[in-house]
């Protein structure tokens, strides 16, 4: 890996020739800034004033292979942090939508309530006059006694009655 002289080499390892992808080699180049952002504010703490170019530059050219790969590590780490996050958001997201239709259809089925209590109450009469008249003929059948022998029985008396 060839060094660093400058944030342009740095994009065209990290963004332009990365393997990753694009999205990784910018977040990975914006670790490696980061990185040379608190390295200025730390040289500003302690001087009192802001590197210049030249220092900038040597701060690249000092950098080893290795910190290209810890940022483009950590850019990875972060977005799949960020990955599972926004999956976890569009599930709770996702699971919020499905519960308040399931409430809506809820409440526009209890505006039904009359109609299908009209409808119950209906049905509920039908069946008790259906039951009703079939208990009666069961009744009738029972008392009738339409066995056989009771009818020979009935057509003999009727017969000797002439």
């Amino acid at each position: 890996m060839n060094s660093l002289s400058g944030p342009e080499d740095a994009y065209r390892s990290l963004v332009e020739k990365g393997p990753e992808g694009w999205i990784y080699g910018l977040v990975a180049f914006a670790v490696l800034e980061e990185q040379r952002i608190e390295w200025m504010r730390h040289i500003e703490s302690r001087s009192g004033c802001l590197p210049n170019s030249e220092q900038i530059r040597e701060w690249y050219e000092q950098q080893p292979a290795s910190t290209l790969i810890r940022a483009r590590g950590t850019a990875e780490s972060m977005l799949g942090d960020y990955a599972e996050d926004l999956a976890k958001s569009m599930d709770e997201n996702h699971r919020r939508a499905i519960l308040d239709d399931v409430i809506v259809a809820e409440i526009r089925s209890n505006n039904r309530f009359w109609p299908q209590f009209g409808a119950n109450v209906a049905a509920g009469l039908v069946g008790t006059v259906l039951f009703s008249v079939l208990l009666v003929l069961i009744v009738l059948v029972a008392l009738r006694d339409p066995s056989p022998v009771a009818m020979i029985k009935q057509v003999q008396e009727v017969q000797r009655g002439k």
